[in-house]
């Protein structure tokens, strides 16, 4: 292969990952969808403009495996047991143990009587399969938004799941043997990969974290550090062990993410941007080494089989959780999220190939099941659980949130407008006053320490559609606003705005809540007895009413969201209106 056409795959691949993204993101589809499909179509088995095994030869295998060791390390930061709601920890602890038992056990079964794979594959195919699809259901949960018990449920069930799984499957990979080029399980080469792959993540956990507590390295060292660290922990397992380095870097993900001697969100940028750019890179190479004709070959046992995990397996994975507190209405609807993700898509091809390589009988239908399987799940699932969730009457619970950083009196009226029509709003304030203030007027309130720089972590985040910074400290307004614009969509965050002539702290401190007469003018108003009232969207406002806040829905789902009036004056045909305005003591 001459230089030239090396130069013009690599590219490729570069490009055509950045654009999958960019496309999932605009259309709000799971981004693992276009990755996919966009590899498929550039691959050696439909355009033939992009062959990995010709691009990287002998290395391609050594590359995924490296790439798939990042993003599992990455996935198992999202484990903190500390922050494991203790509302929904009896039924994702049923749906992790004996839902995990049940899926892998029929899904090997499945495998076995479906697909004729052989069983050692099968056991296999069935441990990559355990895993959820947190990046396929979790916009879906943004979508439907059902109730927050539901939505807290399902998505630590994805954020627990989808480490074990990995954690089984790596471990089930490292057991088998080849034999006359069939495949086996060995019992003593499960448990050294899992001995091995522990005290490596272990180990490695541990020499990073006096790195990651020094002064004397920047935030970007430390995520250079840390990238070295589960390269070197993946490696030296795999080297003691074969295959034991991918559980390496899972244990050392769980083991630094649920210590408390360092703080670890210096790594954040690890998984903001190293982790994205390299999935990208992964699902286009992976998806292009698809064997279309061998997806397509699986025929109707393929499609029985995608049938038997949506609707038997899944079904009965979330029976476990009979007994607990939980309607049957939110129970049918976790039956319908069977999609699997990432995981799933990022290690079957690396047992795959590993296999393939060594002559292994039924590694080559791996990768097409998984990936016939996480098509079909995906589009069961996205077809079915709006669906479901409308005829039981589960969409639109979630109700839209606006977060508030400090404790003014007009935002203070404003929730109160706010939760009268079904929204819900949450306080966070340092003030012993403020926060007594949004007490007695019965809101939300918190004054835990938070950080800006690691929102997953920020209490009452979840699911929050607006975020208005309103501290009496401009300069801490500015950083607030700045860093929470660099982790979260930046038109989600407002700041009031500073004096004319304050100091400015940062640039680009994100966008100022602008309303016709002056956010003092209308506290003074609050003060003197105005309130905010919801009006209709068909309404005519009183006057002097000021428009301040817009919670709009569709017509088809109820999804509600908040917008500040000021960047959503006007609203769609298809969706239904209402407005939050300030009202004189007359007219409210």
């Amino acid at each position: 292969m001459s230089s030239e056409a090396v130069l013009t795959g690599l590219a490729l691949i570069v490009i055509l990952s950045v654009l999958a993204r960019l496309f999932g993101g605009w259309s709000n589809i799971p981004v693992i969808v276009p990755l996919l499909a966009a590899g498929v179509l550039v691959g050696e088995s439909v355009a033939g403009i992009i062959d990995p095994k010709e691009l990287l030869g002998d290395s391609l295998t050594p590359f995924i495996q490296i790439v798939v060791a990042l993003i599992l390390f990455q996935g198992a930061l999202g484990l903190r047991v500390s922050e494991f709601p203790r509302e929904v920890r009896p039924a994702v602890l049923r749906l992790v143990t004996l839902g995990v038992l049940i899926t892998w056990s029929l899904g090997s079964l499945g495998g076995i009587i479906l697909l004729d794979l052989p069983v050692a594959i099968a056991v296999l195919v069935g441990a990559v399969l355990i895993v959820s699809g947190p990046t396929v259901v979790l916009p879906l949960l943004d979508f439907v938004r059902p109730p927050d018990r539901v939505r807290a449920t399902l998505k630590w069930e994805g954020v627990v799941m989808d480490p074990i799984g990995a954690l089984v499957a790596v471990v089930v990979f490292a057991g088998l043997s080849t034999e006359n080029g069939l495949s086996v399980f060995s019992l003593e080469q499960f448990f050294l990969s899992a001995v091995v792959g522990i005290a490596s993540g272990v180990v490695f956990a541990l020499l990073l974290m006096p790195i990651l507590a020094t002064h004397r390295l920047s935030g970007r060292d430390k995520v250079a550090a840390t990238l070295m660290m589960v390269v070197a922990s993946f490696l030296v397992a795999d080297l003691i062990f074969e295959d034991a380095g991918l559980a390496a870097a899972l244990v050392m993900g769980i083991a630094l993410t649920n210590q408390s001697k360092v703080n670890v969100t210096y790594i954040n940028e690890f998984k903001e941007t190293l982790i994205p750019i390299l999935l990208g890179i992964l699902f286009i190479l992976l998806a292009a080494t698809v064997d279309a004709g061998a997806v397509i070959d699986l025929g109707l046992p393929g499609l029985a089989f995608i049938a038997f995990l949506s609707f038997v397996v899944r079904p009965l994975a979330v029976l476990t959780t009979i007994g607990l507190p939980i309607p049957w209405k939110e129970r049918l609807y976790m039956m319908t999220l069977s999609a699997r993700g990432i995981v799933a898509a990022a290690t079957a091809p690396v047992f795959g190939l590993f296999l393939v390589d060594k002559g292994v009988k039924g590694a080559d239908q791996i990768f097409p099941v998984v990936f016939l399987v996480i098509a079909g799940t995906v589009l069961i699932s996205s077809l079915l659980s709006p669906f479901v969730a409308k005829r039981f009457g589960l969409s639109g619970k979630s109700d839209p949130s606006l977060f508030v950083i400090g404790a003014p009196d007009w935002a203070i009226s404003l929730a109160k407008a706010l939760e009268s029509a079904g929204s819900e709003v949450r306080f966070w304030t340092v003030d012993p006053d403020h926060f007594r203030k949004v007490e007695e007027a019965g809101l939300s309130v918190s004054d835990e320490p938070i950080d800006p720089r690691d929102p997953e972590r920020l209490w009452g985040l979840s699911g929050v559609s607006l975020i208005a910074i309103a501290t009496p400290s401009d300069p801490l307004n500015q950083v607030f606003a700045y860093e929470l614009s660099q982790s979260l969509e930046p038109d989600q965050v407002y700041r009031v705005p500073g004096p004319d002539h304050g100091l400015k702290v940062v640039d680009n401190a994100s966008r100022i809540i602008e309303t016709g007469i002056g956010l003092d003018e209308i506290e003074s108003r609050v003060r003197s007895g105005d309130e905010f009232v919801i009006f209709d969207g068909d309404d005519r406002l009183p006057t002097g009413a000021v428009p301040f806040v817009v919670i709009e829905s569709t017509k088809s789902l109820g999804r509600a969201e908040l917008f500040f009036h000021c960047d959503r004056p006007k609203s769609s045909s298809r969706r239904v209106r209402r407005v939050a305005a300030l009202v004189s003591s007359a007219e409210s």
